[in-house]
């Protein structure tokens, strides 16, 4: 690969085709795409933790999901950079309430809206997600509404970790595995290798989102490696919101050593600033992984969607 010093690994990776399956789909364009585009948010919001993202999430993001004109410059903006990027398949997630909120409910309107994003050189294959933070039961028959409309290809529970019982979502999990959806969760980026398990014997998921306590327990690693669970890690997020301690000894590292199925991906590219070519890079220059190791992440995460 590098021939010649001049040739660098960022130079490298722009060039190869590449996945973002882990894709918030509303905060996952540039402030200064935003700017470009007459949106100003403030840029110096410090994001030390889940609830400070939530938070901001809140006071600049949900009014600008609210109007279409701005919720779709959103949308285009995440496509445009996976496309800039080399990203050939994004799973981006969208939560359930933008239909109640910005469609008033209308679920042939919501699903109209989604499918004009249609580009020759990304595939989108669209996650529909919940936060559990903000899910009350009278949206029950909303979300299932969603699921049987068979658009999307899959769901993700995401937002605090266990802040309402994972009862709460089971029956969400049990129709979208019927439908043989790529079944995501949030956990084990706040919580420990416990809250892992847990999620993977009450939701019975195929990926995992963040997932990064699982080396903590040798027991719960081979869980995960005994039903091929797929880990869905955003390194940039993990450090920016003090889950890992740094770059260098990103939980990655021994992921990897324990041959867990891995891929790369942005999380929530307006908060972290770090594209996927970024995520990659940083692993290699800080010596996190080598080479070899991240060609088989990314080539895992093409094959991911041959199968």
């Amino acid at each position: 690969m590098l021939k010649t010093e001049a040739y660098s690994y960022l130079e490298y990776i722009k060039r190869q085709p590449k996945t973002d399956i882990h894709n918030h789909a509303l905060s996952s364009c540039r402030f200064q795409f935003l700017k470009q585009n007459g949106v100003n948010l403030p840029d110096n919001y410090k994001m030390n933790g889940i609830a400070s993202l939530i938070d901001f999430s809140r006071k600049y993001l949900t009014p600008l999901e609210n109007e279409i004109s701005t919720l779709k410059l959103l949308l285009e903006g995440n496509f445009l950079n996976c496309i800039e990027t080399g990203v050939k398949i994004v799973c981006p997630s969208i939560d359930y309430k933008i239909c109640l909120r910005t469609f008033y409910g209308d679920v042939q309107t919501f699903i109209s809206f989604l499918q004009q994003f249609q580009y020759d050189n990304l595939k989108i294959l669209w996650d529909l997600s919940i936060s559990r933070d903000s899910f009350v039961e009278e949206h029950r028959q909303l979300f299932l509404d969603l699921l049987q409309t068979k658009f999307f290809s899959g769901i993700d529970l995401a937002s605090t970790e266990n802040i309402k019982p994972n009862s709460t979502f089971v029956e969400f999990y049990k129709i979208a595995n019927d439908l043989n959806m790529i079944t995501k969760v949030h956990a084990g980026e706040m919580l420990g290798p416990d809250y892992i398990k847990q999620c993977i014997l009450d939701f019975n998921p195929k990926h995992i989102q963040h997932g990064i306590s699982v080396i903590k327990d040798k027991e719960v690693m081979q869980l995960a490696k005994d039903r091929n669970i797929v880990f869905n890690v955003c390194p940039s997020s993990n450090v920016c919101l003090g889950y890992a301690k740094n770059m260098k000894s990103h939980p990655i590292r021994k992921m990897v050593d324990n041959g867990l199925n891995i891929t790369l991906s942005t999380d929530d590219l307006l908060f972290f600033d770090s594209d996927i070519n970024e995520e990659y890079n940083k692993l290699f220059v800080n010596g996190t992984l080598t080479f070899e190791e991240l060609e088989k992440i990314r080539n895992f995460g093409l094959e991911i969607f041959k199968k």
